[in-house]
């Protein structure tokens, strides 16, 4: 299974010839780790790598196990902190790359090659594991993009991780585009960049959001647990009046991102009563002017998926708060796949914190 969706992951690269232009010196391969994988020869890889044959990039072999032992060796190395990213992709450095990738809201981290321990340079293949470890200890998480930027004989890399190859690739290519249009200088105007990123790819891709079906939590429901104040369950609760909370989606769709839930384990809007049909939709009538103090969008998505088929990722009923503005690189989630985020999540719960006397009516 692996091998195939390598391959495929193999086939989105190649169609891209915008791609070509982030495949470095040592050229790039893509892996991705059978599940629970121990060691190099449970990951699949390029043999030979992906190379450039007239301007496109270019698989030298199939995909198969053995292939990349120092990729291998970072996708192992993640998989003992997170074993949903399995994926990876290197890409050559650049430091526009790494501010295309912040500001489609990716984990970026990295290590420093020149301070690398002596004992570990003793230890044939042990410099990846460590810089990653290092990496991870300096993000405090598992990032989306790790780089250093070399050493004497190193050359400067690029690490894009992912739940698969497929997911990876993606990624990549969506990268690529926007680092053409930002090296071309295409687009002068803010108008200009968001027609050119339209037109240019129909999903920029951000793995944070999409990464949210692969978590596991050992609970049988996400909300039930932060409700409950399970320590165990990351959450962000800007108010709880014990009938019902607003959280802040910590995998938003649009900065600001809200939702309101009910604290009782309701699965469908039919299940209310009259009365707290009505509490909720206050609740949720002053988070919009939450937002509309702290983010000033200039509009407001507000909804509710009712059921798998519908995009509902969570069965326990809760009403969607999402801002929105003028100019977006993409469109929502639900019909484009998409989250860009501009402003550190953190940042963005601290200037909520500061206005939350308006749930007090």
């Amino acid at each position: 299974m692996e091998k195939d969706k390598v391959q495929k992951a193999v086939k989105i690269l190649e169609n891209s010839s915008e791609f070509a232009e982030l495949i470095p010196e040592v050229r790039s391969n893509i892996v991705m780790a059978i599940e629970d994988a121990k060691t190099i020869d449970q990951v699949v890889g390029i043999p030979g790598r992906i190379t450039i044959v007239n301007g496109m990039p270019k698989a030298v072999m199939p995909p198969d196990f053995m292939s990349s032992s120092h990729m291998a060796r970072l996708v192992l190395t993640i998989i003992k902190h997170d074993p949903s990213k399995r994926s990876a992709i290197n890409l050559k450095y650049n430091p526009m790359i790494l501010d295309i990738c912040r500001k489609l809201g990716l984990e970026v981290s990295s290590y420093n090659r020149t301070q690398e321990p002596a004992k570990v340079k003793e230890i044939e293949g042990s410099t990846i594991p460590w810089g990653v470890e290092t990496a991870i200890e300096k993000s405090g998480t598992v990032p989306d993009v790790i780089y250093h930027k070399g050493a004497w004989g190193k050359e400067p890399m690029i690490c894009l991780i992912g739940s698969d190859a497929c997911e990876v690739a993606e990624m990549a290519v969506c990268i690529a585009k926007l680092f053409e249009i930002r090296k071309n200088e295409v687009v002068k105007s803010t108008e200009k960049i968001e027609e050119s990123l339209n037109n240019c790819h129909d999903v920029i891709f951000a793995p944070s959001r999409k990464s949210w079906k692969y978590k596991k939590h050992d609970v049988p429901c996400v909300f039930c647990a932060i409700a409950e104040g399970n320590p165990d369950i990351k959450e962000m609760v800007l108010y709880n009046d014990k009938e019902n909370m607003v959280l802040m989606n910590i995998f938003p769709y649009s900065r600001g991102h809200l939702e309101v839930v009910p604290v009782k384990h309701f699965t469908d809007l039919n299940e209310l009563n009259s009365e707290e049909l009505e509490k909720l939709f206050c609740l949720v009538q002053r988070s919009i002017s939450l937002i509309r103090q702290v983010i000033k969008p200039d509009g407001i998505n507000v909804g509710l998926n009712l059921g798998k088929t519908a995009g509902a990722s969570i069965e326990h009923l809760h009403v969607h708060i999402v801002p929105r503005f003028k100019v977006e690189s993409g469109f929502m989630e639900t019909t484009a796949d998409t989250r860009v985020i501009d402003e550190d999540i953190n940042v963005t719960y601290k200037k909520f914190t500061e206005k939350l006397d308006i749930f007090e009516g």
